[in-house]
């Protein structure tokens, strides 16, 4: 399993979303080099006091272990994240020594971590004034080779991985795995028998499901047969973006018909089509969710590391750029992105300058509560306990 320090942007090599995994070499190569970024205070906002007293959460940080600093993202504002696993590839040993390293960090004096093992522990965390961590990961390739036409030894494996703290779990990442499709395959069949049986055990078991990779198909089997809410922890709008990784409308009311709620990511390369991104177009796809679904299934998964990312922005492009030229024409890689994140939002406070981007909007304190992360509790407490 690589390091930590490999892996510091697995949320730009294996869970930024769509695959800069196709080039880790890169990465490693820099990584020696990375600070953390020296963050400056923000003068106060429109939104500054709803923002300091909410439940402030990323729906899915990618690529942070527990290496980080809690207490950083706490004076920053952020309450806590989904941390997806920081491993690639996504197997079960990777996975085990993974969670291994996290419950080693929960049980530290002093880590500054809490382990939410149930919704009410997102409120603890915060009077606590402790940073929540939902262990989640984004393949269900975790849980091994199918074995499920003559035994349950994958179920076994998700209950294992339930017990030493798995919360969020996505069905598919890039490619197909023995659950169902992905948003690049060729093919749109959806979940598999073994997939249907893992989508009832997580109901069971108490776990929230994550669709954002899942090819359309897999997404809309998986909400309709899930009993709890699902969720999109990080994807944006196809309508305002035609791309396979994003979401289309129909899939949107589907999800919030059913109670789940949608994260809208920092990956610009999948919010607009502009030769520069800014705030703006990740807000537009906000204000799309909340005309398509409503304000209560609506938030914000990064799609990058706790602390925010701290490779420049050329060499961001670079990386993103050779593994769109690797699969260009593909899913997700429909043509060179001039662009990867917006980079004012690659910061721990980058919650403060979306509920302020909110409010310029018109958009009311109670409304800009729910984003910040009231509405992924309530899906955490519907589908978690």
């Amino acid at each position: 399993m690589w390091t930590r320090r490999d892996l510091l942007f697995s949320g730009i090599v294996g869970g930024v979303s769509l695959g800069w995994s196709a080039v880790p070499e890169f990465f490693r190569a820099r990584l020696s080099a990375l600070e953390p970024p020296q963050e400056k205070p923000l003068p106060p906002g429109p939104a500054d006091a709803v923002y300091r007293r909410s439940l402030v959460l990323d729906t899915l940080a990618a690529g942070s272990g527990p290496d980080f600093d809690p207490k950083a993202a706490l004076a920053a504002g952020l309450s806590g994240a989904v941390c997806d696993l920081p491993i690639f590839p996504r197997n079960f040993p990777s996975a085990v020594a993974a969670f291994a390293e996290w419950n080693t960090a929960f049980g530290r004096q002093g880590s500054g971590f809490l382990k939410v093992e149930r919704a009410a522990d997102l409120a603890r965390a915060k009077q606590e004034e402790r940073f929540a961590v939902i262990l989640g990961c984004q393949d269900a390739a975790i849980l091994d080779s199918s074995t499920y036409s003559v035994n349950d030894y994958n179920l076994g494996n998700l209950r294992l991985f339930h017990a030493l703290g798995l919360r969020v779990l996505q069905l598919t990442h890039n490619e197909r795995n023995a659950l169902g499709d992905s948003f690049r395959e060729k093919t749109n069949t959806g979940l598999s028998r073994l997939g249907e049986r893992v989508v009832e055990e997580m109901n069971t078991l108490g776990m929230l499901i994550d669709l954002s990779h899942c090819g359309d198909q897999t997404t809309l089997e998986a909400i309709r047969l899930s009993k709890r809410p699902c969720a999109f922890t990080h994807a944006g709008c196809r309508a305002l973006y035609p791309t396979l990784r994003n979401k289309p409308d129909s899939l949107i009311r589907e999800l919030a018909d059913h109670g789940g709620t949608m994260g809208i990511y920092n990956m610009s390369l999948w919010l607009t089509e502009k030769p520069e991104a800014t705030i703006d177009a990740l807000l537009d796809h906000i204000d799309h969710v909340v005309r398509v679904a409503g304000i209560e299934h609506v938030g914000f998964g990064s799609d990058g590391p706790v602390l925010g990312v701290t490779l420049s922005a050329a060499d961001e492009l670079a990386g993103m750029q050779a593994y769109a030229k690797k699969n260009l024409g593909l899913p997700g890689a429909e043509r060179i992105p001039q662009h990867v994140t917006v980079r004012a939002l690659d910061s721990p406070r980058r919650l403060a300058l979306l509920a302020d981007g909110l409010a310029r909007r018109g958009y009311k304190e109670d409304a800009i509560e729910k984003f910040l992360g009231g509405n992924f509790a309530r899906v955490l407490r519907e589908a978690v306990g």
